[in-house]
């Protein structure tokens, strides 16, 4: 019970930091290309194409919008009643095609990207375990390659790789789209007026880039107080026995307290970025609407703008800052997707397939037709733990056990009983030396072979949340199923 809770302890504490995490966690590893991402959604290019025409067409709709808007209140200075009537009843026609063409695209868009979306999550998530089943025994024994931290990239990495590829790639181009449409707007009805207004944009910019930046990096610093509050409460929870018996509640409590005085500041910090961030960007566009008033009002006295075109730029900046926005606003996906992609790219590099101790490869190594007798023979063997390597083990050790014989190996705590049987069943290999089976190195037999040879029952059994008969028989795999 005490493992089972321990290890719910650990996937909440690494859920709850898991994008704080993930960008200090991404330095360490090597980058991943994004067309690596792409590769597993190369079945689905038909779909991509059309999900991306969808989002496109999409952001075309608020600067189209924008220009029927312009001039539907043109035509209400039209003193001709009947003129008037026929003119907006067009218009009226025509916002109902635009909407139609609206719910068409976002259809298009929000169901292909977040459907395939959802598919590279299972893809991913399906290798990431995999992978992580073919690690070796010394992958566990890294304290980064905790139980939380694994599961955190199985239920929160491959979530976050989507935004590479999912609905922040839709949303991106939509935005793109609605810059790029609502500029050739703005420029047609005056390229004057417009070019005022398009130098306001790196302001907007800038604006969005100090935020995310900002932002980023005080995510980066308060993971550190979160992470340091989160082992206090799981140490408290999995010994509660003893805080209890030592009656330690108010000490862990106060513990707890001064754990949360920095995220509390680090969040103050936080809300005052994206306060300035949004204030500033409000600033701007207020601005640039008063300078497109003043500057179109300057342009129709000389002559050079009517109304309407000024209407039209003017809408045409609002919905181009609009596009500014979507773009900008993804940039935290996609930055995410891509240190989570690093994360779980890592971890399927790292696995062990194709290798002679591949637990799942059921092809490489010698398999024996004849049963195994049972003479267990160690030659010289030294062995330190990968994650200790400056600490012997086992030193020169040999031992032979014959066919039949019962053996027990006594020793103090350390001395490399348990070491003893991991090496036999090839968790870890030998330093150096060889250890035998009939005579054969265990290094020449099949992994998985070799292992459905013997029986193990170990001194604190882990059992499955299933059945008991289960938990007795799921080695037999034609008889028991999960």
């Amino acid at each position: 019970k005490s493992d089972g809770k321990k290890t719910k302890k650990e996937g909440k504490d690494a859920k709850l930091n898991s994008e704080q995490l993930l960008l200090e966690e991404a330095k360490e590893l090597p980058p991943v290309p994004l067309s690596r991402i792409w590769d597993l959604q190369k079945d689905n290019l038909p779909l991509i194409v059309i999900g991306c025409l969808g989002s496109l067409t999409s952001g075309t709709i608020q600067p189209i919008f924008a220009l029927l808007y312009s001039s539907i209140i043109y035509t209400y200075f039209n003193p001709d009643d009947n003129a008037l009537r026929a003119g907006i009843n067009n218009y009226v026609g025509y916002f109902f095609l635009l909407g139609s063409c609206a719910l068409l695209a976002a259809l298009t868009r929000i169901a292909i990207f977040v459907g395939l979306g959802e598919q590279l999550t299972r893809k991913l998530r399906f290798l990431s375990f995999q992978s992580t089943l073919r690690q070796t025994m010394s992958f566990f024994d890294d304290p980064k390659n905790s139980v939380g931290r694994l599961t955190t990239r199985l239920a929160s990495d491959a979530t976050l790789v989507k935004g590479a590829t999912g609905d922040s790639l839709g949303l991106m181009l939509e935005g793109f789209s609605s810059l790029v449409t609502a500029l050739i707007i703005g420029y047609t009805a005056s390229w004057r007026l417009a070019l005022i207004l398009t130098a306001i944009f790196p302001l907007l910019i800038a604006g969005s880039v100090f935020e995310f930046k900002r932002f980023t990096r005080q995510t980066k610093t308060a993971n550190k107080s979160t992470e340091r509050g989160g082992e206090i409460l799981g140490d408290a929870v999995t010994a509660i026995r003893t805080v209890s018996a030592f009656n330690l509640q108010q000490d862990m409590v106060a513990l707890f307290d001064d754990s949360l005085i920095q995220p509390l500041e680090e969040g103050k910090r936080r809300a005052m970025i994206q306060g300035i961030g949004a204030g500033f960007k409000q600033f701007v566009l207020m601005n640039a609407y008063a300078l497109t008033f003043w500057s179109g009002s300057e342009f129709i006295k000389r002559g050079e703008l009517d109304f309407k075109s000024m209407m039209r730029v003017f809408l045409g900046f609002t919905v181009a800052s609009e596009g500014i926005g979507r773009i900008t606003g993804s940039m935290p996906d996609n930055v995410k997707a891509q240190a989570a992609a690093r994360s779980i790219f890592f971890l399927i590099d790292s696995s062990n397939e194709g290798t002679d101790v591949d637990p799942m490869d059921d092809e490489n190594g010698t398999k024996l037709d004849a049963p195994i007798s049972g003479n267990i023979e160690f030659r010289g063997v030294s062995f330190s733990y990968p994650s200790h390597p400056e600490l012997k083990v086992l030193k020169d050790f040999s031992l032979q056990i014959e066919n039949g014989q019962t053996v027990a190996l006594v020793g103090e705590s350390g001395s490399g009983k348990s070491t003893v049987i991991q090496l036999v069943q090839r968790f870890y290999d030998s330093s150096s030396g060889d250890i035998l089976i009939d005579g054969r190195s265990i290094r020449e037999f099949n992994v998985t072979w070799l292992r459905s040879n013997m029986g193990l029952v170990q001194q604190e059994p882990m059992l499955f949340n299933d059945s008991v008969q289960y938990n007795i028989g799921y080695g037999v795999k034609s008889t028991v199923k999960p």
